[in-house]
């Protein structure tokens, strides 16, 4: 392999890891709350399911499903619950 590569190399690497942990980190967030009922961020009781994105495709495997807060209109991810299927 050519030398003049690897510096490239390493900065994919490097991105890629960052992904994987940043996504990592989402999962475990999200599966560590009970149930969705109030928004994080402000605790208002008005939320409902966000419009999924190209990458929340893999977080259904885990179901992991994106919500929004209508009051402050933060997203942030949690378990699927019976409510919203």
């Amino acid at each position: 392999m050519d030398s003049r590569f690897m510096p490239a190399i390493i900065v994919v690497a490097a991105l890629l890891l960052g992904l994987a942990l940043t996504w990592l980190s989402v999962i475990v967030v999200a599966r560590s709350r009970r149930r969705v009922d109030l928004c994080p961020s402000c605790n208002s009781n008005r939320i409902r399911p966000s419009w999924p994105r190209v990458t929340d495709v893999f977080l259904r495997i885990s179901s992991i499903a994106a919500f929004r807060c209508e009051a402050c209109l933060k997203r942030f991810y949690g378990r699927k619950s019976l409510r919203y299927r």
